[in-house]
């Protein structure tokens, strides 16, 4: 329902105007002017063609590439390689533009033409990401990240990293599109004469998926601030996204007065994505008051723009538009057929392999720069060993000496490499797992609100049918049994109880062991607490350290009574369980080898947290947990 916009893949094109104003500046010594000139107009006829007649923009790009294969003169031959990418991405040929980047990619290398490696390799990121195809498109806008840091071209990289934002917020990994949001803001920082227009993108990119992330207050806030850097064609998409924002908070006025802004400033004809978007937002605006006769104009309109668009994300938004509006007018059957688009086409565009593959090339790219920090690390280190190597034959008196120095050096350097590495291998370690969260929520959610309603509208149907048949009775209750697997495997993943919140599954531990009537287990929860949102991740792996202390108390212990309490400070929070059974000597806990330990050890350590544990043989255990930041 957010508007990534069309807006913000306009670069794509707008890139190759760059053919006309910088062909004459770098042309090589080989061309003269007259031959500057005539490519120059080459690439103003393009130009003026590429959007609307994509075959005669192949011709032209066949002429320019032509004539710069005749004066040998690689980069021109690799922009016009590029004219021909260009074209051939308009026409939805993506192997033919992929043979063509290729080939342009071929030519730069030989005239070293880095900054135009990146768009090359940008425009083909940003078709495969506007068709939904991200685990296609995240390689070529990585790699145009590494060409324009090559070329030392700073407005480029920010808006390589917006892109790349843009393209995590499509996927609905809003967590990794904050962060490449903000590198796009940091690097605009060390750019010369930035456009305001690469601003407002940056900012309007993580505005978004603050926004998709629940984070609205910050959405908005940064929405203001893109507004600072709106154009007369950016300006209604700024508006729209308030107005979204707003509906999403519960504020409808303020979401109307934005929407209605958009609106009236928007280019009439221009845009269907940006009209398929705001017509949806009205249209739920519109559903939340109850006034579903203009709720299902607006629909009917949001859905005719998704599909002018041709954009999959649209087209999800406005089904599911759709579905809401039906279901609350109690039209299930529409409602039932809306929610099954909805649900293929989003299952077809965002699948786990998908995110695997994405997750990858990431963890790639950000392991090449961590590789490129160590190898210029190792390189200042050789450099100096020279050095000092250098030193200790000519100054033959000081050799012991410097030889001591340089062993002394050798060693740090050695061991802070070493510190390094171990501190690498952590934070991926620590990504793993929070990925390994992420992605059990995601799927236990896709099971629970994807194939979980889908069964339940399958019985439901069923049961509709006054046909007496035995075979039918059978079918419902095998529906019935697939429903309780389905709930069963979404429990594994991610436990119910957390969808109330940690502090309402904490309570469901103790009311479990409590019924066994064994054990009494209390809680104690401050208010303020109770009023804290945690992250799903932390939420679980709150749960299940506390699922796991108290199962060894239990088993292990032989407590009858155990006391769970939460406390919070200005920097921290910390749990504290504590019961009365038989105990066991410190020496014990240090030195034991059982999983539960280990697994709670680890889930503590991955949240940045600390364990203390007093116990002793027949005195109780008591566990304290301390979690950074109030665990949020």
């Amino acid at each position: 329902m957010k508007m990534a916009s069309r807006e913000n893949y306009k670069i794509l094109f707008s890139v190759l105007l760059l053919l006309v104003g910088g062909i004459r500046t770098s042309a090589q010594n080989s061309v003269s002017v007259k031959d500057s000139l005539r490519f120059e107009k080459i690439a103003e006829l393009y130009n003026n063609c590429v959007n609307t007649d994509a075959e005669k923009a192949d011709s032209l790009g066949h002429v320019y590439l032509s004539e710069a294969r005749r004066i040998g003169n690689d980069n021109y031959c690799g922009r016009g390689a590029t004219l021909l990418n260009g074209a051939s991405l308009v026409a939805g040929n993506m192997k033919k533009a992929i043979q063509w980047r290729d080939t342009a990619i071929q030519y730069f290398n030989k005239s070293k033409n880095h900054l135009w490696m990146g768009y090359v390799n940008l425009n083909t990121g940003i078709s495969f990401d506007k068709e939904y195809n991200f685990d296609k498109g995240l390689p070529y806008l990585l790699q145009s990240v590494r060409d324009f840091e090559n070329a030392q071209d700073y407005n480029m990289v920010a808006s390589a990293y917006t892109n790349i934002a843009l393209s995590n917020h499509n996927f609905g990994n809003y967590k990794e599109g904050q962060r490449y949001a903000l590198l796009a803001i940091k690097t605009i920082a060390k750019a010369k004469d930035i456009r305001q227009s690469y601003k407002w993108r940056a900012y309007n990119a993580l505005a978004i998926n603050y926004d998709d992330d629940k984070q609205w207050d910050k959405a908005i806030e940064t929405h203001l601030t893109a507004l600072k850097f709106a154009d007369k064609t950016s300006l209604y998409h700024s508006y729209n996204n308030l107005g979204n924002t707003y509906k999403k908070k519960g504020e409808l006025k303020k979401a109307m007065h934005y929407l209605n802004l958009s609106l009236k400033n928007s280019i009439s004809g221009k845009d269907d994505y940006h009209y398929a978007t705001l017509y949806g937002n009205i249209a739920d605006i519109y559903r939340m008051e109850h006034n579903y006769a203009q709720a299902g104009k607006y629909v009917d309109s949001a859905l005719y723009y998704s599909q002018k668009s041709r954009s999959p994300e649209k087209l999800i938004d406005a089904y599911e538009f759709a579905y809401l509006l039906k279901n609350d007018m109690a039209d299930y059957k529409s409602a039932a057929a809306y929610l099954k688009k909805y649900g293929t086409l989003k299952d077809s565009l965002l699948d786990a392999e998908k995110a695997n593959i994405i997750y990858n090339y990431q963890e790639q790219f950000e392991a090449e720069k961590r590789q490129k920090v160590i190898e210029e690390q190792q390189f200042e280190i050789s450099r100096k060993n020279y050095w000092l190597i250098i030193a200790s034959v000519v100054l033959v008196m000081f050799c012991i000496v410097a030889f001591f120095m340089y062993r002394s050096f050798k060693h740090r350097q050695d061991k802070r490499l070493q510190k390094e590495m171990f501190r690498q291998q952590e934070i991926e370690s620590k990504a793993l797992f929070e990925g390994e969260q992420k992605e059990r929520i995601r799927i236990a959610r896709d099971l629970h609100d994807g194939v979980g309603q889908m069964l339940s509208l399958i019985k439901m149907n069923l049961s509709m049918v006054d046909t007496p048949d035995s075979g039918l009775q059978k079918t419902v209750l095998l529906v019935d049994e697939t429903i309780e697997e389905v709930r069963n495997v979404s429990h594994n993943l991610i436990p119910q109880e957390l969808n109330f919140g940690i502090v309402r599954a904490l309570e469901d531990i103790a009311e479990k062991v409590n019924a066994s009537g064994e054990t009494k287990m209390t809680v104690h929860i401050p208010s303020e607490i109770r009023k804290l949102t945690f992250e799903k991740q932390n939420e679980l792996s709150i749960y299940r350290i506390v699922q796991e202390v108290v199962s060894n108390m239990i088993k292990h212990a032989g407590a009858n009574r155990i006391d769970l309490s939460i406390d919070r400070t200005e920097q921290s929070i910390t749990l504290s369980i504590k019961d009365n059974g038989r105990g066991m000597d410190q020496s014990d806990l240090d030195h034991s080898k059982g999983l539960g330990w280990k697994n709670i050890n680890a889930r503590v350590h991955l949240l940045d947290g600390k364990i203390s544990i007093r116990s002793e043989k027949l005195s109780g255990t008591q566990i304290e947990i301390t979690l950074p930041g109030h665990g949020e």
